[in-house]
């Protein structure tokens, strides 16, 4: 693999990530919510950043490339065409659904999932996909611009990729994510064994991403709503009104259709 991922964490429980290219040390990174611990490790692994990458415009994610552009001033900045305008500076590169990022030897595929944001994507890296603030690990993100139907949509989508696939989020939320998860489906015996591994490792100080597709989907009931049991528990009948009352439980609020 050409790529090494590290994990940096940002704020109070944002991630940040460094796509580092072995051979030439560049980097990519992305949404860094603050510069700080970005610059720190590419001082510290004499690395060169050529690249930031953003799922979405909010703060959290993008807070820190104003600085960043400042110490790299040949760092692409790279959003969605629909989110491009929403930054504090200007976006170098405003991407589309389908378009490839090249990354030295790698690609890096764009995945247009609007619903948190209008110009919210996600970032395919061979087997890892960097789904901002759409997927979560056992969750999912809130519908702030968008509907139920279209995040049903992006999670449907999400569900055909590679079970290998890892999944890293935005935020680490995974251990308050399953207790929803739990609260919504109490019988499933995966999330709660998964919740107690989380409570183990979140006491530990070890992140709880990233994790596979398949164990999300055994455990995220957001990518479960076909499931018939998840449905007797919430007392639904279809994808889309499993996905509600999931939303429900996690946000205490119902979100548009």
């Amino acid at each position: 693999m050409p790529i090494k991922i590290i994990q940096l964490k940002t704020l109070q429980d944002n991630y940040a990530y460094l796509l580092v290219e072995k051979s030439s040390k560049q980097v990519a990174v992305i949404d860094p919510g603050s510069a700080k611990p970005v610059l720190k490790t590419l001082a510290a692994e004499n690395l060169t950043l050529t690249h930031i990458l953003l799922t979405h415009h909010h703060y959290d994610h993008s807070g820190g490339i104003g600085e960043l552009k400042k110490h790299c001033p040949k760092a692409e900045v790279v959003i969605h065409k629909d989110d491009a305008d929403r930054l504090p500076v200007t976006a170098d590169r405003r991407i589309q659904e389908g378009e490839i990022i090249d990354f030295g030897p790698t690609s890096i595929q764009v995945l247009h999932l609007p619903c948190h944001t209008r110009g919210h994507v996600a970032f395919l890296v061979e087997k890892s996909l960097f789904t901002g603030d759409t997927l979560f690990t056992a969750g999912c993100g809130k519908f702030f611009e968008g509907t139920a139907t279209e995040m049903h949509k992006n999670l449907k989508r999400l569900k055909t990729l590679p079970e290998a696939t890892k999944i890293y989020c935005g935020h680490e939320y995974t251990e308050e994510n399953l207790k929803h998860a739990h609260q919504a489906d109490p019988t499933n015996l995966t999330i709660s064994e998964r919740l107690q591994k989380a409570r183990r490792r979140q006491a530990e100080g070890n992140p709880l991403v990233p994790a596979t597709l398949a164990l999300e989907l055994a455990s995220n009931p957001f990518l479960r709503l076909d499931d018939v049991t998840l449905q007797q528990q919430l007392k639904t009948t279809n994808e889309l009104d499993t996905l509600i009352a999931l939303y429900r439980i996690y946000y205490r609020e119902t979100p548009s259709f």
